[in-house]
């Protein structure tokens, strides 16, 4: 937590100070787990936004590297919807000397982490053209060999675009620190999980770098749509290693196995981005586009509103990346247990009921039996099946279960309670029995009269 202090102390404190002798900083944008970005003014007067990294990874060689190569990997890409990374340098003098930092496009709006955290509501139809807007990009990237490695919802900035005279929102892709050139050597080694755990493909989570491509963006993709319009995340864990470890080891559930409500067309595109195995994924940027405006035109024609929330239930928090090692990552071979099982109980009311009614049906036999003439007494008394109606009726469906293995947040705390369905009374009271009549037998004169009790009691009952 100090650390934390530290650092956001340090990036205010950077606020005014001048970079080279050039840069003028003049406000603090953010502050992110590697490095702080800030709005700064050129001594010609231009105005871009800086981004330094943090003193203590500007000592680590690979680090400044993989940060230097967040530029180039950006524009290599060339679209518009990537920042534009002008210039990269190290401070020379000054009391920020020996930090490390890029020059990049300054930006009006907002990531799209703000959005979740303050609203508006976004709908599935927003969701889907934002990540049709994505993956636009995501095709232009993957056609030139760079694999992002990193979306999430704090790596996608809702821009306004004013540059036509109209304003419009334009989708921007942030922080290409972590892409991977494809033709190139990668900066993480084999068996090194590095990205954000919630987001991982399995591939990643499990450090096999030589299966990491254009799919594994894809993955990510849909965890953020799964993350947005659920309000959980895909597995949950203790700790960051935990999480890794069960991204690398276990499926995503269906989403409609999460949310019930979740629309089919976006449920669709969904599923298919979070399957398991690559082959099983969209093939390719251009692919999953085809199929998300496909469910964005089945919505639109169907005229679907739904809202993955407010300021949606369980916002996601902002995640910083991490780097994994191979030690860290083994599956253990057992699978995690859940540790908030539902448990059905049975209910006593049926049974109470059943004991009840036997008790006034016996009283009720006794007294019709006393009434009637001695000569009747001996007669068939038992009910047919018909005669009586069910003491109670109890609602089959009140018991949830679990439909998907880890369905149930660790980090969401809820529980679940059995819906208890109350007993619905009788229309009509249960039919008297009907008085049978018995052939009478002859007794041989001289002797007496036995009275004969002839009695047949059923008791039913039906459990759960």
């Amino acid at each position: 937590m100090d650390g934390h202090l530290d650092l956001d102390q340090l990036a205010r404190e950077r606020v005014g100070s001048v970079l080279d002798e050039k840069w003028t900083i003049e406000k603090l944008l953010g502050v992110g787990g590697m490095a702080a970005v800030y709005a700064a003014r050129h001594r010609n007067g231009a105005r871009a936004a800086i981004k330094i990294l943090h003193p203590e990874f500007a000592r680590n060689a690979d680090v400044r590297e993989r940060f230097r190569r967040e530029g180039y990997a950006a524009n290599l890409v060339e679209h518009p919807g990537v920042v534009k990374v002008l210039d990269d340098d190290v401070v020379s003098t000054g009391p920020n000397a020996g930090a490390a930092y890029l020059v990049m496009e300054l930006l009006d709006g907002q990531v799209l982490q703000e959005r979740l955290e303050n609203g508006p509501p976004i709908g599935e139809i927003e969701l889907l053209e934002i990540a049709s807007s994505v993956l636009e990009v995501l095709d232009a990237a993957h056609t030139r060999g760079v694999v992002h490695r990193d979306l999430k919802p704090e790596n996608l900035f809702l821009s306004n675009d004013a540059s036509g005279g109209e304003p419009k929102r334009r989708i921007k892709v942030l922080d290409f620190g972590l892409a991977r050139l494809q033709e190139g050597q990668s900066i993480t080694s084999y068996g090194m999980a590095l990205g954000t755990p919630s987001f991982m493909s399995p591939e990643q989570a499990a450090g096999r770098t030589d299966e990491i491509d254009g799919r594994t963006d894809l993955f990510a993709l849909g965890a953020t749509a799964f993350r947005i319009r659920t309000g959980r995340r895909i597995h949950d864990g203790a700790t960051a290693v935990d999480l890794v470890v069960k991204m690398a080891t276990l499926p995503a559930p269906r989403i409609r196995t999460v949310s019930a409500d979740v629309s089919e067309p976006f449920a669709r595109v969904v599923d298919r981005a979070l399957e398991f195995r690559r082959d099983d994924r969209y093939p390719s940027a251009a692919k999953m586009a085809l199929d998300v405006r496909r469910a964005l035109a089945e919505l639109e024609g169907a005229k679907t509103t739904k809202l993955s929330g407010g300021a949606p239930p369980g916002a996601p928090t902002p995640q910083a990346t991490i780097e994994v090692g191979e030690s860290d990552i083994v599956p253990t071979g057992r699978e995690p247990k859940d540790t908030s099982p539902i448990q059905k109980r049975s209910s006593l009311i049926p049974w109470i009921a059943v004991l009840v009614l036997g008790g006034v049906g016996a009283g009720v036999g006794a007294k019709l039996w006393l009434d009637r003439p001695s000569a009747q007494r001996t007669v068939d008394a038992t009910p047919a099946a018909s005669d009586f109606a069910p003491a109670a009726e109890v609602d089959a469906a009140a018991s949830p279960s679990l439909s998907e293995a880890g369905a149930i947040s660790i980090a969401d705390g809820g529980t679940a309670t059995p819906d208890a369905s109350p007993l619905r009374p009788l229309a009509h009271p249960p039919a008297a029995a009907p008085r049978v009549a018995t052939p009478k037998k002859k007794t041989p004169a001289g002797t007496k009269k036995p009275r004969s009790i002839h009695s047949s009691g059923a008791s039913s009952s039906s459990g759960r």
